[in-house]
């Protein structure tokens, strides 16, 4: 009588087992699948909105600096104007996806990632070399300049590591894969008249300290610098027989990529391919790279000078500041 009344009870302990153990593996499937794609997602949509607020940056920049020289070349310039001070918000994280108000079980949710957003100076240099500049007495050690950039690098749990960068006036984004070329610095090489070349430069330099982590929100607060315009500017050197330009880099990944951006500026100018040519070197003394397009124009007789340069100093100080605690 015992063996029979203790069936049921053994039959309820058995039950309930196997209900925790479908429920166990419902979680487990659920944590294998289901959050690792939703976490994705919310990465992908992350680093998009990313890359979009840093070509937003760009074309605000371009916007403060163009304006303000087209004041001082203006036949009535404004005087003792201040250099305009922008605001940025930028989102640093995917914050995860639960909604303050309502009950939440973190385990059911992807775990919220962050970025580090912070200044930096890789090392590598942009050069611009000239037939007037090169052998001037004025020459007082400009260039090469180094490259300075902020930087915007991921702390993705569910996709790729990524960074974006703006730099020389462009937007930068690097992976796995390399570094590419998402928005084009400022540099411009146009054809003109008589079979001669225009070329426009802009090495914008960013500079600031400290950097910012966070999956919250993190503000930029950008001012242009009031500089000294580049003896290379100057009237005297404008005219050339031939202009270089070029990036030196210890990545060789970096070097190939700015070997592409010069040769799509030429590309979509549709320069004459006798008007330039464009290489990568390796440099064994220095372990660098050095990526370099040398214009030189179509006029066959070496002596014209049918490559004008005209380059622009523009220099931006930014600080970064937290807007609002971070989110878990």
């Amino acid at each position: 009588m015992n063996s029979i009344r203790g069936e049921p009870a053994v039959s309820e302990v058995i039950g309930f087992i196997l209900l925790l153990g479908i429920l166990v593996a419902a979680l487990v499937l659920y944590n294998t699948t289901v959050i690792p794609a939703s976490g994705r997602e919310s990465e992908i949509a992350q680093m998009t909105s990313v890359g979009e607020q840093f070509a937003d940056y760009k074309l605000m920049q371009d916007g403060v600096w163009m304006s303000r020289l087209i004041n001082i070349n203006s036949p009535t310039p404004a005087v003792d104007i201040d250099p305009v001070l922008t605001t940025t918000t930028l989102k640093l994280g995917s914050g995860g996806t639960t909604q303050s108000g309502y009950l939440s079980f973190p385990l059911l949710y992807p775990i919220p990632s962050d970025g580090t957003l912070l200044f930096n100076t890789s090392g590598d240099t942009l050069n611009i070399d000239s037939s007037s500049y090169h052998s001037s007495p004025d020459n007082k050690g400009e260039f090469p300049v180094n490259i300075t950039s902020l930087e915007y690098s991921s702390n993705n749990y569910y996709w790729i590591q990524q960074r974006y960068s703006y730099q020389l006036g462009g937007v930068f984004l690097t992976q796995n894969e390399g570094t590419i070329n998402r928005v084009s610095p400022l540099i411009s090489m146009v054809n003109s008249d008589n079979r001669s070349v225009v070329i426009n430069i802009v090495p914008v330099q960013i500079y600031g300290n400290g950097s910012l982590s966070s999956n919250g929100l993190a503000k930029l607060d950008t001012r242009q610098k009031s500089t000294a315009p580049y003896n290379i500017s100057a009237s005297s050197y404008h005219a050339n027989t031939w202009v270089n330009i070029s990036v030196s880099s210890a990545d060789p990944a970096t070097a190939a990529m700015w070997l592409q951006v010069f040769r799509g500026i030429a590309a979509s100018e549709q320069l004459s391919a006798s008007a330039y040519t464009a290489g990568t070197t390796y440099n064994p003394g220095t372990n660098r790279y050095i990526s370099l397009i040398s214009v030189t124009g179509t006029n066959p007789d070496p002596n014209i000078k049918d490559v004008t340069l005209y380059v622009s100093r523009v220099e931006f100080e930014a600080v970064i500041s937290s807007t609002a605690p971070s989110s878990s």
